[in-house]
C-alpha cells in the first residue's frame, strides 16, 4: 500500500496543495481498477445485509422471551408497514428501526414497501421448542430468493435461521409460503 504525504501550502494566508501533489493522488486513484471498487462496495452491502438480518433475529428473540413462540407473521404482506400481521408491525414494540427491514441491495419498487425480506410463515405462532434443528430452519430470507434468476449478493442469499445465525447461501432455501 501507498502512502503519499501531503504538506498543506500557505501561500498569503491561503492553504492548498501543489499541482504535483495533486497528480500523484489523482494518479494512484485512478489504478484502482473499477471491479475491484464493485466487489468491495458489492460485499459491504451484503455485510450490511447480513447485519440487518441479525437485528431482526435479536428482537425476534425478544418477542420470543416475552410471548413464548415465534411471531404470528404472514410470508409478504400486502401492505408491510400496516398489516397487523406483517413482521414489521410485530416487532416494533421491541425497538426495531425500520430500516433493517430494507436490504441495502433491493430494488427501488420493493425498498418503497418497507420490507424486502420474507418470512418462514411455517414458523408463525409456534413455540420455539417445537422447531427441530432451528439452525437449520431458515426465518427470513432476501425477497430475491422467490426468483433463481436474480440474487442480491455477489450470486447468492442472506438466510436468517430459526437459532438467530446469519449465513449466505448460494441457493435459497425451500419457499414454501402457507397462504
Amino acid at each position: 500500500m501507498f502512502v503519499v504525504k501531503l504538506k498543506v501550502r500557505f501561500i498569503k494566508g491561503v492553504r492548498g496543495f501543489t499541482a504535483t501533489e495533486l497528480l500523484v493522488v489523482t494518479a494512484l486513484l485512478s489504478s484502482i481498477p473499477a471491479t475491484s471498487y464493485i466487489g468491495v462496495k458489492n460485499k459491504a452491502l451484503q455485510i450490511q445485509c447480513a447485519s440487518n438480518l441479525r437485528q431482526i433475529g435479536l428482537a425476534v428473540k425478544m418477542f420470543i422471551m416475552s410471548e413464548g413462540k415465534y411471531p404470528n407473521a404472514l410470508f409478504y404482506p400486502k401492505e408491510p408497514l400496516k398489516d397487523p400481521r406483517s413482521i414489521v408491525v410485530l416487532l416494533r414494540p421491541y425497538g426495531v428501526n425500520e430500516n433493517v427491514f430494507i436490504c441495502p441491495t433491493a430494488p427501488p419498487v420493493l425498498r418503497n414497501k418497507g420490507l424486502t425480506y420474507l418470512w418462514n410463515d411455517e414458523l408463525s405462532g409456534k413455540p420455539p421448542s417445537r422447531i427441530r434443528n432451528p439452525s437449520k430452519v431458515w426465518m427470513m430470507v432476501d425477497i430475491t430468493a422467490v426468483d433463481k434468476r436474480v440474487s442480491s449478493h455477489l450470486g447468492g442469499y442472506n438466510i436468517l435461521y430459526a437459532d438467530g445465525h446469519v449465513s449466505w447461501s448460494s441457493t435459497p432455501p425451500p419457499l414454501k409460503p402457507s397462504k
